[in-house]
């Protein structure tokens, strides 16, 4: 931790950190958390990343603050305590006992209930009130990245894996699954706009004993309702593909299953996973969020995307893809040639 982290604090009038005990949590950004000499639980995050986009990343999570700040009701997400845009520094209140929800998902402690909530929670950011200015220039969401489907930039491709570059390259010759992913792109100029997080993931839900919160804005910009839907849907479908154990093993003493046996296996998770999806979906509804004829048949191509995105995501942690990851996807590459096809099977309800 610099000094200007400790600069920024003691403008805030919120202590020093030097005497307290750091703590720091893996992700993409540097951060630190403790209790300062006042007294003060703080978390610390610092934008890493080139000075251009992360200041577009910063300036962000100021809009959606301003917004939610002057929302209709307060918004649940951990308390702003201020920032600094120079350093890319952001301060927030630190919660007590949390637990996100990939953890409690991954506990199969994540309730239906906890599920509504975060669909209420969702129709409520899809409703914040924003003016035109709030806005003031163009921002589209860069995913899918349909120009690197037709050809990666050349800084990608000298910096990829062997895993990367094969999963670009399965992408790239399925001239069916870019179409539709150029198609979904083309949908969100016609769709409604509404304030989206536009990178829901379960970890960026934060739970405690009497509280629902929603972090990280990153990404924040006005888009597709149905990005976000379709964002935690695939989370839960990408969940259960990754419970089927896989056909591939370095065990020799473990049992292969057959082709009989995935089938059913995936169908039984699909099965554990599709009430709260349906928790959340009416979560969102009786939150009034938006729901337009043809939210739902996007939302399920948004969440085909997801799977792929988590089939990219994979390879910058594995040196290969592995035979579930790859079923993953294909899941999602169905999803999204038939979205219509698909919305019950996904727990949205019948398509309109």
């Amino acid at each position: 931790m610099d000094s200007s982290v400790e600069q920024l604090l003691n403008r805030l009038g919120l202590g020093s950190l030097n005497a307290s005990d750091l703590y720091s949590y893996p992700g993409r950004n540097d951060n630190w958390s403790g209790i300062t000499d006042t007294g003060n639980s703080v978390f610390v995050k610092r934008l890493k990343g080139n000075p251009k986009e992360s200041l577009k990343r910063y300036r962000r999570i100021l809009l959606f603050e301003r917004l939610a700040r002057h929302g209709a009701r307060p918004f649940p997400r951990p308390d702003f305590l201020g920032g600094d845009e120079e350093q890319r520094l952001l301060v927030f209140r630190m919660l007590d006992g949390i637990r996100s929800g990939s953890e409690l998902a991954a506990d199969e402690e994540f309730t239906e209930s906890m599920s509504a909530e975060a669909g209420r929670a969702l129709a409520a950011l899809h409703r914040l009130p924003y003016t035109a200015s709030d806005f003031p220039e163009a921002d589209p969401h860069p995913y899918p990245p349909v120009e690197d489907l037709r050809s990666l930039p050349l800084e990608s491709y000298v910096n990829a894996t062997g895993a990367f570059v094969e999963a670009w390259g399965l992408l790239q010759r399925d001239a069916p699954l870019v179409g539709e992913l150029e198609r979904l792109r083309a949908t969100e100029d016609g769709a409604v706009r509404v304030p989206v997080h536009g990178d829901l993931r379960l970890d960026q839900f934060l739970i405690t004993d009497t509280a629902f919160y929603v972090n990280d804005w990153e990404e924040f910009r006005l888009g597709d309702p149905a990005r976000d839907v379709g964002s935690y849907v695939g989370e839960w479908l990408h969940r259960a593909v990754l419970r089927i154990p896989a056909q591939e093993t370095d065990d020799a003493f473990s049992a292969v299953l057959t082709h009989e046996e995935v089938v059913a296996r995936g169908s039984e998770e699909l099965t554990r996973v599709l009430p709260l999806i349906s928790a959340f979906h009416r979560g969102y509804r009786d939150g009034g969020g938006p729901d337009d004829d043809g939210l739902a048949v996007r939302a399920t191509s948004y969440a085909g995307w997801h799977l792929i995105d988590r089939l990219i995501a994979s390879t910058r942690e594995s040196g290969r893809l592995s035979a579930i990851v790859r079923a993953a996807a294909g899941i999602g590459r169905t999803a999204l040639l038939d979205p219509r096809s698909f919305v019950s099977t996904v727990g949205l309800g019948e398509a309109a």
